[in-house]
């Protein structure tokens, strides 16, 4: 099977389908839905290093995916390539990787990684993103794989750095008792 088979096949399953399919990729859209689960964690004690995580792999999905990736390959969209009809606004850019995927891949690995419950969750969101990508005829499969695991990279590079800053940040601080204690 070729991938515009599996374009094909998608494309207009169900009617049903077709608002779901362009929400779901809607709220994925800029990294919203990351975005602003991410600013929410922040303002949680208990939870900051994850918001922190979920932005810095978001960020750097974004940079890997748009900014290099997408640039160096300049794949077509499907829709451009065979003349498919859109369900949804044509987005502007390459195909390659899909940067909906990635953002979605790279807050939900790094949310996984601290929380497999709702890691497990976000990962399933993810998940449907790819799918509606694909069915929006807006990305080719190969896209949203290499998204998805340009993502998990991503949300593994995102939980390091906010590790490592979380560890600078305790540093500092326990030099700063330290001075003001002596």
């Amino acid at each position: 099977m070729e991938e515009i088979d599996a374009v094909l096949w998608m494309q207009g399953a169900s009617p049903l389908l077709d608002g779901l399919m362009a929400s779901v990729s809607a709220a994925a859209a800029h990294a919203a839905v990351w975005i602003a689960a991410a600013i929410l964690l922040l303002y949680s004690g208990k939870h900051r290093r994850t918001g922190a995580a979920i932005l810095i792999a978001v960020a750097i999905a974004y940079v890997l995916s748009d900014i290099v990736m997408k640039p160096l390959v300049c794949r077509p969209r499907p829709f451009e390539t065979y003349g498919l009809e859109l369900i949804v606004s044509a987005p502007a850019g390459y195909s390659f990787p899909s940067g909906h995927t990635a953002s979605s891949f790279a807050a939900a690995s790094a949310v996984f990684a601290r929380n497999r419950k709702w890691g497990s969750l976000a990962l399933a969101f993810s998940c449907l993103v790819g799918i509606s990508r694909i069915y929006l005829c807006v990305h080719w499969p190969s896209d949203v794989i290499a998204g998805a695991l340009t993502g998990i990279l991503a949300g593994m590079a995102g939980i390091a750095a906010a590790d490592w800053i979380s560890g600078r940040i305790s540093d500092a601080r326990k030099t700063r008792r330290n001075v003001r204690d002596a």
